[in-house]
């Protein structure tokens, strides 16, 4: 994940729902953990959030979900991320030669 997010992603981190950055599917939902220090890292949000992770107030839930600013889709199941991955790349693919 290091790799992808600090030397391969192209994304503004000021503008998360940029339709130029590049999506990321955590499909192994469950390891949300690992994405949420790596988002700290890259400044998405304050390493302090990370505290309270799995907290009732907290956006930090056991799985990303949209409601999260970087988070395109909801994943659990494992495998689940590969067709909705499928799905957003054949649509951003699609209007893109609407253009």
């Amino acid at each position: 994940m290091a790799v992808l997010f600090f030397h391969t992603m192209r994304y503004k981190s000021q503008d998360p729902r940029n339709p130029h950055n590049d999506r990321f599917v955590l499909s192994k939902g469950h390891a949300a953990p690992i994405l949420y220090a790596v988002w700290a890292e890259a400044g998405f949000l304050p390493e302090a959030e990370l505290l309270n992770l799995r907290k009732i107030s907290s956006d930090l839930d056991g799985h990303p979900v949209p409601k999260q600013a970087f988070t395109d889709v909801a994943t659990g199941s494992l495998g689940q991320g590969l067709g909705a991955a499928c799905g957003m790349a054949y649509t951003g693919k699609y209007f893109d030669k609407a253009r």
